[in-house]
Formats: C-alpha cells, structure tokens, sequence
C-alpha cells in the first residue's frame, strides 16, 4: 500500500516534467533556424535542394494528370 501511495504522485511529477521539456526543446530548436543567417555554407545546396523538389512536385503533378488521363480513356 505504501509503494502505491509513493508512486503516483512520483509518476505524476514525471509526466509533467516530460510534458514541459518536449515544449522547451521544440522552442529551442524553432529559435536555432531562426539564428542561421540566410547567407550561409550550405545555401547552395539548400537553394539546389529546394528546386529538386520544385522539379519532384512537376513531376509527381504531371504523372497524376497522366493516371487521370488514362484511367478516364478506359472508361471510355
């Protein structure tokens, strides 16, 4: 009965002490982005990044319109 009376109030002090770090690291890692200077190392590669996935989302919305296309022809 003791180890009861113990432990929940010990499990409640650990879920809300877990509960406020996840919210303090989220924070800390948003402010981190916020520091980088936009002119950095790696900004070409991120520019080269962006526009492969600008090139990907043509690509994806092109095969889409094609699967369309086709699934509408054998309806037909």
């Amino acid at each position: 009965m003791q180890i009861r009376m113990l432990t929940m109030p010990l499990l409640a002090v650990l879920l809300a002490t877990a509960g406020g770090s996840r919210e303090e690291q989220e924070s800390e890692s948003t402010a981190d982005h916020s520091r980088l200077p936009e002119d950095n190392v790696f900004s070409d590669q991120v520019k080269t990044l962006e526009r492969a996935e600008g090139v990907q989302q043509t690509l994806d919305d092109a095969a889409a319109t094609q699967r369309e296309e086709i699934e509408r022809q054998e309806q037909r």
